[in-house]
């Protein structure tokens, strides 16, 4: 089986993860790890499955990989299995993204055998601005940027490889 990881990353939270489900794909399958914008939309068809990875920018995937989404051919020999990393504490903070991946995959009649969510450190120069919007404590805000700040961790990695191998049993 052919199996491409690619993500669109900008803090290195979706690179994370997106190696681990490569490390985890290319134990038993051939796989190949991308960045969405070295990704050729015209050789999608000679993979088996295509794993898509996103941070999640206002509780949505990024716009690059909406970009991509929309590009990929319709009716595709291969299946897509999405992942997203988040600052959220609420499924509110990434509501949009699973029905994004899922509201795609319907439009490219693309199926979709899941999608995975962890949590992941939030970019220093938004930071003001979530706090902001959060309404929460100068204490409370340190505690949670510590505790964001240590992810993806190891158990994270763990879990994305348990995504990585149900997708390929399913693909």
């Amino acid at each position: 089986m052919r199996v491409l990881v690619s993500y669109f990353s900008q803090t290195g939270n979706t690179e994370k993860v997106a190696q681990a489900i490569h490390e985890e794909a290319s134990r038993t399958e051939e796989s190949e790890l991308k960045k969405i914008g070295e990704v050729d939309l015209g050789s999608l068809d000679d993979y088996d499955i295509v794993f898509v990875g996103s941070p999640t920018h206002v509780g949505d995937l990024s716009a690059a990989v909406k970009e991509f989404l929309a590009k990929m051919p319709k009716s595709p020999r291969f299946k897509v299995a999405g992942f997203v990393t988040h600052a959220g504490y609420e499924p509110e903070d990434f509501h949009m993204c699973v029905p994004s991946f899922a509201n795609a995959a319907k439009a490219k009649r693309i199926v979709l055998c899941g999608c995975f969510d962890c949590r992941g450190r939030l970019a220093p120069p938004i930071r003001p601005v979530v706090k902001e919007n959060k309404g929460v404590s100068d204490e409370q805000w340190e505690r949670d940027m510590q505790e964001l700040d240590a992810h993806p961790n190891a158990e994270d990695e763990r879990t994305a490889r348990e995504f990585a191998r149900s997708m390929l049993a399913e693909a």
